[in-house]
């Protein structure tokens, strides 16, 4: 077993979120867990001293998707990280559906012998048995929810979906500023404009293939997502079932060419969090076609 003292990190001991590394062998089947952390073994059900030294398809089983493995050997092959949404199994047997986030961790001379492995429950995929009391602490929702595609009108929000007074300044500096345009030029809302809002905002490129690429996120907006989405494409986040409903929101304003208040419920293991989200369109100043979607999201307040 390679030796991993250097690699241990205490805050890995406190996370809640699971956490493991196993040894990067070029061979799948010869690559073993070197480390994992409390939370790991709670989650999957193994001691730490059963996990240690064994495989890394430790958790997999028949359900575990063959093609998702193939993709994630040809990211980790590439240096790139891959996410994905697996079934994996617990030492009981039982059933998890888990995001897991796999990475090479680097060295400084660019060399890598370990692979590190990030989990966050999904969905459960078994229901408890009656005679089973459920503690309130394990119940977990889905990464990403999202909820209303239609802009709500003023009055008749309901309580949960409420707006936020920053997105209503920002969609009245986005109205002033276009005139009797259609939309505002992307250059006419740089960060020094919108200054104010820039921690909370993303600015995502609507591709020639109308695809919808994050080309800004917002220092803000990683605790919110749990991750920094830059340079990723809509299409490629996971779940895709989930997101595919975000996606629609972009759509929706390209098609438009109109703000839209689109609320989205975010989650990730534990917590979770209701965001006011605006989505605002802006043109490349060659056209009236939507060439950049710029969004604002704000963690919800209650009034």
């Amino acid at each position: 077993m390679l030796p991993f003292d250097k690699l241990a990190q205490p805050i890995w001991e406190a996370s809640p979120h699971p956490i493991a590394v196993v040894s990067f062998e070029a061979e799948p089947r010869e690559r073993r867990f070197v480390y994992c952390n409390p939370a790991f073994t709670v989650l999957t059900g193994y001691a730490s001293s059963e996990v240690l030294g064994g495989p890394a398809t430790l958790l997999d089983g028949s359900k575990t998707s063959h093609e998702l493995i193939e993709e994630r050997e040809s990211r980790i092959r590439q240096g790139k990280a891959h996410d994905a949404t697996f079934v994996h199994y617990r030492k009981d047997g039982s059933e998890y559906l888990a995001h897991a986030t796999i990475a090479r961790l680097v060295e400084p001379d660019g060399s890598a012998d370990f692979l590190i492995w990030f989990e966050t429950i999904v969905l459960p995929l078994e229901k408890p048995r009656s005679d089973e009391s459920v503690d309130a602490n394990q119940i977990v929702v889905p990464l990403t929810l999202p909820m209303p595609l239609k802009e709500f009108p003023a009055g008749v929000l309901p309580r949960h979906l409420t707006t936020h007074p920053d997105l209503e300044a920002l969609k009245a500096l986005w109205n002033r500023v276009r005139g009797d345009r259609p939309m505002p030029h992307r250059r006419e809302l740089d960060l020094k404009t919108v200054a104010q809002w820039a921690g909370h905002l993303s600015i995502v490129t609507v591709t020639s293939d109308a695809r919808f690429q994050f080309r800004l996120f917002g220092s803000d907006l990683a605790a919110v997502y749990g991750r920094d989405l830059t340079g990723r494409f809509l299409d490629e986040l996971t779940p895709k079932d989930l997101w595919s409903v975000v996606i629609l929101h972009y759509e929706d304003v390209v098609k438009t060419r109109m703000p839209l208040f689109a609320p989205i419920s975010i989650a990730n293991g534990r917590w979770y969090s209701e965001v006011s989200r605006l989505l605002l369109p802006l043109s490349d100043g060659t056209g009236d076609e939507v060439a950049y979607v710029m969004a604002a999201d704000y963690k919800r307040v209650a009034y």
